[in-house]
């Protein structure tokens, strides 16, 4: 009996050290902490290669184009899209990024990865729209100060019309027409 109970929880204590898959991919099998949810581990591996130097960061863009080139499904899609609309500023490309989101095949993505890439699309259509209208708001303010600065000329020239009258008019003049 002692025996037994020892086999069963060595059978056991074997058991947990293997790694529990949920899913079967072309990769292989998927460990249960990195199915559980998709967007978890792609946004805590987007903090990750974020804080990296530039050089890493480049690299790491690199290699997510390389596999988005290999394999283009949407998983790779929204990864590379992910840094693309976020990272950096000199690597950062929202418009490339947007057309990766939005020829993302729904059919094919987790329901988490559908979501993540609406949120990300929507941003990138905010910040977008906030930079056109940022640019164009620039623009009328432009415009406004030149108008300002020609109703101060105008008004500037009246004065000075208006003080060259009344230093031509003398005091005896004035009493003159009173």
């Amino acid at each position: 009996m002692r025996n037994k109970i020892l086999l069963m929880l060595s059978c056991v204590v074997i058991a947990a050290c293997q790694p529990i898959t949920v899913q079967h991919h072309d990769e292989g099998p998927i460990p249960v902490s990195v199915r559980m949810d998709d967007t978890a581990y792609w946004l805590e591996e987007w903090r990750q290669v974020s804080q990296l130097p530039e050089i890493q960061f480049k690299l790491a863009l690199k290699n997510r184009e390389q596999e988005f080139e290999r394999k283009p499904d949407p998983r790779t899609r929204l990864r590379l899209a992910l840094l693309l609309a976020t990272g950096p500023a000199p690597e950062r490309d929202q418009s490339r990024a947007l057309v990766l989101l939005k020829g993302m095949d729904d059919a094919g993505a987790s329901e988490s990865a559908g979501a993540l890439a609406a949120l990300i699309t929507q941003m990138i259509e905010e910040q977008l729209w906030s930079g056109e209208k940022i640019t164009e708001l620039k623009g009328k303010l432009g415009t406004a100060d030149a108008r300002i600065d020609e109703l101060e000329q105008q008004l500037q020239a009246l004065t000075n019309i208006e003080q060259s009258i009344q230093q031509r008019e003398t005091p005896g003049d004035r009493k003159e027409t009173q």
